[in-house]
């Protein structure tokens, strides 16, 4: 409902700069909000809302667009500035980057607060006069009155020259704003290397650090300050860190990618209720990264994407090296959905992966071209020595980049064969495919003959998306990541 009416006031704030058809001078209002003369608009819904909803319809728009509704009606004139403010600092409110400061120095100064939500990508000078000039106006933002109950802070800075590694300091007045601050995301900045000793984040539940440089000290302080911290997101961390420990009381999920540009090592030392750890997806011209290990998540019930981009990786007894377990004896029994990134798809690598997760419901394998991992030689499956995942719990396989030849028809058919449980098998393609291919690959992978008589094989086509470490409303992160898809033989 909300969303609807800022939609539709949006372009009502168009029509009225415009003065109406042939430019002539709109007629005077009447206080129900028609035209003087005109029959009354019974279909005007939103000037039968009250103030509140309006100030709250006001605040879901853009920036712009919420401050030109004061031109609507007499009515409308107040409410912007008594409505919360929504403060996004990006070329849609400015298309030069340079003007930006002024301007939301200009809103800052007339809208008397309070903004819920700020967020800005901002360019700075890099000459030294005018590179000052602006940082004392940033700094000032964070003291307007208008920013005293702040909610939502988004802040990313960049320099003029590109290729320059210099990162702007982050303002030490945005720590004014975390007694208020629900959702943070801070980027491209430098932390300061110290900080308000009671500093604290009290209803801060998300945190987004990336390619920023802080120091291991600092980053433990801000962690500490997080009384309720739920989801925690980190990639490209700069500065002598080299290993960044995490203890959390309260922390469900934590994303990682890329976190440090060389080599390091996450520890989560003690982490009670964490039950998601969504892990760096291979990048080009990467071999391997840093070293992760978990000393303490007993919650766990997610993770991924395990691949061999990830040198190391502890978690409790549990150790791989390049995705190879140490030991096929430790096994972790809390992990319900797991992912797996591979170059192909290897039967054997992941058998021996498939063993130490013995609860496993939910596996989801993927490709990726910038995986270098040499196959194991084949070998059969021993019906003696089985996997107890595929025994008695596994229920869902999804499959990406399925194209049907001999490698992955094997690879697929083993599950057909030999998941007892499953219920779900999603192959994923990238084109569309007939009916008649879709045939064949039933009868090849033996679907008359499979283990499970529940299990259902389906051919999908979908667009992969970034997993978001911060949306705990959804069951499985993964599932967005890869299965929103529709069916491979249809015409939509």
């Amino acid at each position: 409902m909300k969303e609807k009416a800022a939609a539709a006031a949006a372009p009502a704030v168009k029509r009225r700069e415009s003065g109406g058809a042939g430019g002539r001078r709109p007629r005077k209002r009447a206080r129900d909000g028609n035209v003087e003369g005109d029959p009354p608009s019974h279909g005007d819904l939103i000037s039968r809302l009250t103030d509140d909803i309006l100030g709250t319809i006001i605040s879901l728009l853009p920036t712009k667009d919420g401050a030109r509704t004061q031109i609507l009606a007499r009515r409308w004139r107040p409410l912007w500035r008594s409505s919360p403010l929504n403060l996004e600092a990006n070329y849609g409110l400015c298309p030069n980057e340079f003007k930006l400061l002024p301007l939301v120095s200009k809103i800052l100064s007339k809208h008397p607060g309070p903004a819920r939500r700020f967020r800005f990508y901002i360019r700075l000078h890099k000459a030294k006069k005018r590179f000052a000039e602006e940082a004392a106006q940033i700094e000032s933002w964070f003291r307007s009155p208008a920013l005293s109950n702040l909610q939502d802070l988004d802040i990313s800075f960049s320099l003029l020259d590109y290729t320059d590694e210099k990162r702007y300091p982050l303002p030490p007045s945005v720590f004014l704003c975390a007694s208020t601050l629900v959702v943070a995301r801070m980027s491209f900045c430098d932390f300061p290397k110290e900080i308000p000793p009671s500093l604290s984040f009290p209803f801060l539940k998300q945190l987004t650090l990336e390619r920023l440089s802080i120091s291991r000290d600092i980053f433990h302080a801000v962690l500490s300050s997080c009384d309720v911290l739920e989801s925690l997101y980190l990639e490209e961390i700069h500065g002598d860190v080299g290993c960044l420990c995490i203890s959390s009381p309260t922390l469900r999920a934590l994303g990682l990618c890329a976190c440090f540009p060389g080599t390091g090592e996450i520890v989560i030392e003690d982490a009670p209720l964490l039950e998601r750890l969504l892990l760096p997806c291979p990048e080009e011209g990467r071999e391997t990264i840093e070293t992760i290990r978990v000393v303490r998540a007993p919650s766990l019930q997610i993770l991924g994407p395990l691949s061999p981009h990830i040198s190391e990786i502890k978690i409790a007894s549990l150790h791989f090296k390049s995705l190879t377990p140490a030991s096929l004896k430790n096994t972790i029994t809390t992990v319900k959905i797991l992912a797996l990134d591979f170059s192909v798809p290897d039967l054997n690598a992941v058998i021996d992966v498939l063993r130490c997760f013995p609860c496993l419901e939910t596996l989801y394998v993927t490709s990726c071209e910038y995986l270098k991992m040499p196959l194991k030689d084949g070998r059969e499956y021993d019906p003696l020595d089985p996997v107890k995942c595929l025994e008695t719990h596994l229920k869902k396989l999804v499959m990406d980049d399925y194209n049907g030849d001999e490698q992955d028809i094997g690879f697929a058919k083993f599950f057909v064969l030999n998941a007892k449980v499953l219920k779900e098998i999603r192959l994923q393609v990238h084109e569309k495919v007939n009916k008649e291919w879709v045939s064949d690959q039933y009868r090849l992978l033996e679907v008359g003959t499979r283990a499970s008589e529940d299990a259902q094989l389906e051919f999908i086509r979908c667009d992969s998306r970034s997993l978001n470490a911060h949306d705990l409303s959804i069951a499985d992160p993964f599932s967005a990541y890869i299965l929103n898809g529709v069916d491979a033989t249809s015409d939509e």
